[in-house]
């Protein structure tokens, strides 16, 4: 079966390449100082890894198609299909804040920016954010917590797009330019 991928992301894919370490040391709760027990090695695919269309569309799905959304990582995509505006996002923002243990166990939804213990790139992440917020979706799936949908989707990524270096980017850490 195909793995499809950004080519940004075939680094990680191909064994050449680990992820970059989680950074411990970003502003944010506990989590975030655990997160160097975290994986981060690279996997290899292999023959399956192919390269995801240039024209946007995805292999076997009709009427989805992927967008570019780096920050979290340097190949991470995100599908959206506009008949219903379908979105799902992966970690490009997420619906439950991950550097919070207290908000990790309840699942309280909270429109956020990505895990920022693994976000390597602030620009690029804040870019995605509304590049994904200009597309109005009805519904969005994130990488961590519940579906969202209605006001609490469309206030909340339009706040989070809006506000995203004042509420997302984390005061220090490794990966934030200061």
């Amino acid at each position: 079966m195909p793995v499809y991928a950004h080519e940004k992301e075939f680094p990680y894919l191909t064994g050449e390449q680990n992820y970059p370490e989680a950074d411990f040391t970003v502003e944010g709760g506990l989590v975030a100082k655990l997160s160097s027990l975290f994986p981060n090695e690279a996997i290899t695919v292999g023959k399956p890894l192919k390269k995801l269309p240039d024209d946007g569309s995805i292999p076997g799905l009709a009427g989805w198609r992927w967008i570019h959304t780096p920050g979290h990582s340097p190949g991470h995509v995100s599908f959206f299909r506009e008949k219903d505006r379908a979105l799902i996002a992966g970690d490009a923002f997420i619906a439950v804040r991950q550097d919070s243990l207290f908000q990790v166990l309840t699942q309280l939804p909270e429109i956020s920016g990505p895990p920022r213990y693994f976000t390597t790139d602030w620009v690029a992440a804040r870019d995605s954010v509304r590049r994904l917020a200009d597309l109005q979706p009805s519904v969005a799936i994130t990488g961590h917590g519940p579906p969202l949908s209605g006001e609490t989707l469309s206030s909340g990524l339009q706040k989070l797009a809006a506000d995203f270096d004042r509420v997302a980017v984390p005061d220090y850490g490794r990966y934030v330019e200061t």
